[in-house]
């Protein structure tokens, strides 16, 4: 009696490769904060921070970016590729990496500018201050621990093929809205989306500004990359092909317009992430 064996065919779903691709940056971010994680830093004392934002979770950070965005060019950029990227249901998750950069590791080595890691704590506890997106002074042993495990979690990334760039707005926005705990800075490093340089060549910004504004924003953004020779003392920006038909120069003045809207912004900025973080309560005025 011969046996007839049946082939039993598996069938397996068929996916679309673009949604995969999108799908897997979540596994290539918890690569990269392993990565991070086994950065060979200096001290042996960086205790490194992390959290794996994804979806909803940055909408908050996406909020005070756009309104950030309105006085800052620098926060737009991310914002618009942000919010377009989200619109387009390829929101890539976030890498955040921080750490507490104020804590020496007690080598006395006076690079700070102060006599002793004592002297230098000490000043410390008294003029901590935040900046532009961080917290500080900090200590430059810390400071270089930090990049090294930052800069491997981007190699990470590069070794999957993803898209990634390190982004400071990202991580100063986190850090006022209350992630990671306890660090002086982080920054933040979205995985994704799949694509060809999308961190780079920015294309969502062209849906939001002219190309006229764009060329401003990058000149004023940049203006040594535009500058013809300067030592005459009136500098000629390179505003078209033929620049030297009608130069432009370079002026340097006061802005008070700008002064008062910068001020407005930040303190829009300020309640925004007020409201986010939960202190102020969504209705209340000032």
């Amino acid at each position: 009696m011969t046996k007839r064996i049946k082939e039993r065919r598996i069938r397996m779903s068929v996916y679309d490769g673009l949604n995969a691709a999108n799908e897997h940056m979540l596994e290539v971010a918890k690569a990269c904060a392993a990565a991070a994680a086994k950065a060979p830093t200096l001290t042996g004392q960086l205790d490194l921070r992390m959290e794996i934002l994804t979806d909803d979770d940055l909408e908050p950070i996406i909020q005070v970016l756009e309104t950030l965005g309105k006085t800052s060019a620098f926060q737009l950029h991310d914002a618009s590729a942000f919010r377009t990227y989200k619109n387009k249901g390829i929101l890539p998750p976030i890498l955040l990496m921080g750490a507490d950069l104020t804590k020496p590791p007690m080598w006395h080595c006076g690079g700070c500018g102060f006599s002793d890691c004592g002297e230098y704590l000490k000043y410390v506890s008294k003029n901590k201050g935040v900046g532009i997106g961080a917290y500080g002074p900090s200590c430059l042993w810390k400071v270089i621990d930090f990049g090294i495990a930052c800069d491997h979690a981007c190699a990470c990334a590069a070794q999957h093929r993803a898209e990634a760039r390190i982004l400071f707005s990202v991580g100063a926005v986190s850090l006022f809205l209350n992630h990671l705990e306890g660090c002086s800075f982080i920054l933040g490093l979205p995985i994704g989306p799949v694509g060809q340089f999308r961190w780079f060549d920015r294309m969502p910004w062209t849906k939001v500004l002219s190309y006229d504004q764009r060329m401003m924003v990058q000149m004023a953004g940049a203006p040594n990359l535009f500058m013809a020779f300067s030592g005459g003392g009136k500098p000629i920006i390179k505003t078209k092909p033929r620049w030297w038909e009608e130069p432009t120069f370079m002026k340097v003045e006061p802005d008070e317009e700008f002064i008062k809207a910068e001020a407005k912004g930040q303190a829009e900025v300020y309640e925004k992430i007020m409201k986010l973080a939960g202190v102020l309560d969504e209705d209340e005025e000032d």
